[in-house]
């Protein structure tokens, strides 16, 4: 196949996406090739296809660990340190990431792209205050997760249609 008509196939396909309202994984791949953590996004994810469905799966996923990791870290937060920063990071993290589960209902890939930085953030964040900790500190290891679940999404973000 030559290149161009392979280009020409890529954008067909891309055409046929767009025109259907229905994003999905250019040539219908998984999603989750884009990110840095494939086997974690790929439990996530499920084996979903289109774009949009996967990348409000990887969110709702991510705030439903971010809220157990809250509860965990507010009993710890009045002695200060990693985990008073990280609960307070937490709630931003969770405002953001709200946001960007109706940035995709309203089709507004750059606004998701910009809250999910954000949220990006906020993790990174609570990794930094938390990179004294014990190596086998239990709240260390699960900040490093929601991190990696939050490059998830910002990944498959990049797929959503702008």
């Amino acid at each position: 196949m030559s290149p161009n008509h392979h280009l020409v196939t890529v954008v067909l396909l891309l055409l046929t996406a767009s025109q259907s309202g229905v994003a999905r994984s250019p040539g219908g791949r998984d999603p989750c090739s884009v990110s840095d953590f494939k086997v974690l996004c790929r439990s996530v994810v499920k084996g979903q296809k289109n774009v949009n469905a996967a990348t409000e799966v990887s969110i709702r996923e991510l705030m439903k660990r971010t809220k157990k990791a809250k509860e965990a870290a507010a009993s710890g937060r009045k002695s200060g340190g990693g985990l008073k920063t990280c609960y307070s990071n937490y709630d931003s993290a969770l405002e953001n990431l709200q946001k960007a589960l109706n940035d995709i209902k309203k089709n507004d890939g750059f606004s998701l792209n910009i809250n999910l930085s954000a949220s990006l953030t906020e993790f990174d964040t609570c990794n930094d205050a938390m990179a004294g900790a014990d190596a086998s500190n239990v709240f260390a290891k699960s900040t490093n997760i929601l991190h990696e679940m939050a490059d998830n999404c910002l990944a498959l973000s990049t797929l959503v249609k702008q």
